[in-house]
């Protein structure tokens, strides 16, 4: 893993989430040099959203955006797997229901905030975390 791509996705996915803005799936992908695997690119954003937080406190994939405004279903994979209560509370049972628009907005909107606030609290600048719940790699 390159460790200076994920400093670099680490430090942009916390600016954005200080500036409680989005992060577009085209500013995420110039990031990379355009040989880089898509494979590779999840890996490194996988190994940074382990780095910020454990996304049992605040899911920063949530920052990224399609051109919808959404993030992409690894967002809502992982938010059903760590948040079943909650996803289930807004979109019933997930065997039996896909979760429309309007609540992928509702789910979204939620855990973008828990992220805004978490950032608020818990980060510095340069992503050095301030309590134990948030993790910091290569010394960030």
């Amino acid at each position: 893993m390159d460790a200076t791509l994920t400093a670099r996705l680490i430090d942009t996915l916390v600016r954005t989430a200080r500036n409680r803005g989005v992060l577009p799936y085209a500013r995420f992908h110039a990031l990379f040099p355009s040989n880089t695997l898509l494979v590779v690119r999840n890996a490194v954003l996988d190994d940074a959203l382990r780095s910020i937080c454990d996304e049992q406190h605040a899911d920063y994939g949530v920052l990224l955006a399609r051109d919808n405004g959404l993030p992409g279903p690894d967002f809502f994979r992982r938010y059903r797997a760590t948040r079943r209560v909650e996803y289930t509370g807004i979109v019933g049972d997930p065997r039996y229901h896909n979760a429309t628009m309007k609540q992928q907005r509702l789910i979204v909107a939620a855990e973008r905030n828990r992220v805004y606030e978490h950032a608020a609290k818990h980060l510095r600048d340069g992503a050095k975390p301030v309590e134990n719940e948030c993790y910091a790699v290569n010394g960030l």
